[in-house]
C-alpha cells in the first residue's frame, strides 16, 4: 500500500487528499473509494500525513515495531518564539519520502518518519558533522548493521 498526499484545488483553497497509489482510490475517512468528491479534505499535507500513518499502521500492524530518532537542524535568522517556529514549520514543511520510487521501506517493512515540530528546542551553536551531510553508502556514516530484532 503506497499512499500519497495529493493536492487538489488552487490557493488559497488548496486542500489535500490521501490517495492509494496502488489503485488510485482516495480516503474518505473510513475507506478508500473511487469518487474524489467523497474524499476527506485536509488543510495541509502534514495533516494528511498523520492520517496516512494511521492507515498504514493498521495495514502493517502485525509486524514488530521499533522507533529511531534522527536529528533535524533548523537554522533561523531573526527573533522568533519556539511556538511560532513550530507552527510555521508544521504548516510550511513537508517531509517527502519517495515511496513511489522506493516503496514503504526496505524489504517488507513500513518506515514512517514523523517530524514532531512541537518538540522544537534551541541548541547551542555547535557544528554538525559534515561527513553525514552527503552519503550514498551506510559505511560512509560509520554505521554497522545491527541485528534486525
Amino acid at each position: 500500500m503506497i499512499l500519497s498526499a495529493q493536492p487538489i484545488g488552487v490557493p488559497p483553497s488548496r486542500r489535500f487528499v490521501i490517495q492509494n497509489l496502488d489503485d488510485a482510490k482516495v480516503w474518505n475517512g473510513k475507506a478508500f473509494v473511487e469518487d474524489w468528491d467523497e474524499a476527506r479534505k485536509y488543510a495541509t499535507a502534514s495533516d494528511a500525513c498523520f492520517d496516512m500513518a494511521d492507515i498504514q499502521r493498521d495495514f502493517y500492524g502485525a509486524l514488530p515495531r521499533r522507533r529511531f530518532v534522527c536529528p533535524v537542524e533548523i537554522e533561523v535568522y531573526g527573533k522568533i518564539t519556539r511556538t511560532k517556529l513550530a507552527r510555521y514549520l508544521h504548516r510550511a514543511t513537508t517531509l517527502n519520502v519517495k515511496t513511489h520510487e522506493y516503496g514503504n521501506g526496505p524489504g517488507e517493512t513500513l518506515v514512517l518518519p514523523v517530524i514532531h515540530f512541537g518538540l522544537v528546542r534551541e541548541i547551542e551553536d555547535v557544528p554538525m558533522l559534515s561527513k553525514v551531510d552527503n552519503w550514498d553508502e551506510e559505511d560512509e556514516f560509520g554505521l554497522e548493521d545491527d541485528d534486525e530484532n
